[in-house]
C-alpha cells in the first residue's frame, strides 16, 4: 500500500526528523584491501615464525620454520533500495520529498545506524567465539572495575589502539561509580557549561552509543534493522582497531529526474551498500563485549 504523503498548505520547509548520531564505527578505520579481481572476497597473509632458541658454542644456528597462512575473506552484506516520487509530489509538498531531502534522511535515519548495528552484532558474536564476553548486571558499585578488566587482555594492541563503545546506561552508571573520586567544576567564562561524561579510561577512548538501536547482539534485516526477539542489550564494547577489518565496497546513490529513466513522471532514486567486517584470525581476542543480563523468564525490551 502506498505511503500516504502530506501535501502542504504552507509551511517553513524545516523537518521534525528524531535525532540521529552520525556513523559511530568510522573511527575503526578503513583498512586497504585488495578485492580478488573486483569481486566479493580478499585474502589476507599471516607471516608465522618459530622463536629463538639457545645458541650452542661451536655447533652453529639452530633451525627455525617460517609459514605464510592464507584466509579468504568473503563478503556478504549487500543492502539496496529503491523510491520513486512523483513530479506533482514534489512540486505539492513544497519540495518536502525533493530527492535531495529524501536521501539525506535515508541515510542519517537508515544507512548510518543500520551500518553500526551490524558491525556491533557482528562483533560481539565474534567475541563470544573467543570466549571474549560476560552476561552481567552492571551497578555503580562494580562498572569501574568491569570495564579495566574487559580492558586488560586488549591492551597489548596499546590503548591508543583500542576503542570502547559503551551504551547510555552504562556511561550513567559510570560517571556516578563509587570506585573512584573525582570533583567537578563549573567554570563560569561565558555560556556556563558542565560536562561529566568520562570519555577515556587509562588512554582508552570511550564513545558513548546513545543510540539504543544500534546496540544489539542479533538483528533482523529484512527490512531495515530490529533487533530479534531474544536479542541482548550491549552493555559495552572494546574493539581492537588492529584485530578488524571494516570493509565497504560500494556506497552508491543514484538520482534521476524526470525523463532521466523510464519509469514513471517522477524523481528515482536509489541507494546501494555493500558491506561487512571482519575479524582477524590470528587476533580473535582483539574484541571484547559484555551483554545486559537478562532475568530468568523475560526477554530484552526493545
Amino acid at each position: 500500500m502506498p505511503q500516504a504523503i502530506n501535501y502542504v498548505t504552507k509551511d517553513e520547509g524545516i523537518y521534525d526528523q528524531k535525532i540521529n548520531q552520525g556513523l559511530l564505527t568510522t573511527v575503526l578505520g578503513v583498512p586497504e584491501v585488495d578485492l580478488v579481481n573486483g569481486g566479493k572476497s580478499f585474502t589476507l597473509t599471516t607471516i608465522s615464525t618459530s622463536g629463538l632458541q639457545n645458541h650452542t658454542r661451536g655447533k652453529g644456528f639452530n633451525s627455525g620454520t617460517v609459514g605464510n597462512d592464507k584466509k579468504v575473506y568473503t563478503m556478504g552484506q549487500d543492502r539496496d533500495i529503491e523510491f520513486f516520487v512523483d513530479s506533482q509530489d514534489v512540486d505539492e509538498t513544497n519540495q518536502d520529498l525533493a530527492v535531495a531531502n529524501i536521501s539525506k534522511e535515508f541515510i542519517e535515519d537508515h544507512v548510518q545506524p543500520e551500518l553500526d548495528a551490524y558491525r556491533f552484532s557482528t562483533l560481539g558474536k565474534k567475541a563470544v567465539e573467543a570466549k571474549q564476553t560476560a552476561d552481567e548486571t552492571l551497578t555503580v558499585d562494580n562498572v569501574y572495575s568491569r570495564l579495566k578488566a574487559a580492558i586488560l587482555p586488549l591492551r597489548k594492541y596499546g590503548p591508543q589502539n583500542i576503542v570502547g563503545f559503551v551504551s547510555s546506561e552504562t556511561m550513567d552508571l559510570l560517571e556516578r561509580s563509587k570506585e573512584f573520586s573525582r570533583s567537578i567544576t563549573n567554570q563560569n567564562v561565558g555560556i556556563t557549561a558542565l560536562e561529566s561524561r568520562v570519555t577515556s579510561i587509562d588512554g582508552v577512548q570511550l564513545i558513548e552509543v546513545w543510540d539504543e538501536s544500534r546496540f544489539y547482539s542479533d538483528y533482523d534485516f529484512s527490512d531495515g534493522y530490529k533487533p530479534t526477539a531474544d536479542a541482548k542489550a550491549i552493555n559495552f564494547e572494546f574493539v581492537a582497531k588492529p584485530a578488524v577489518i571494516p570493509v565497504v565496497k560500494e556506497n552508491a546513490i543514484y538520482m534521476f529526474a524526470p525523463g532521466q529513466h523510464t519509469e514513471g513522471d517522477g524523481y528515482l532514486y536509489q541507494n546501494r551498500l555493500y558491506h561487512d567486517i571482519f575479524v582477524r584470525d590470528q587476533k580473535k581476542d582483539g574484541v571484547y563485549v559484555s551483554y545486559k543480563a537478562v532475568a530468568s523468564g523475560s526477554t530484552a525490551s526493545k
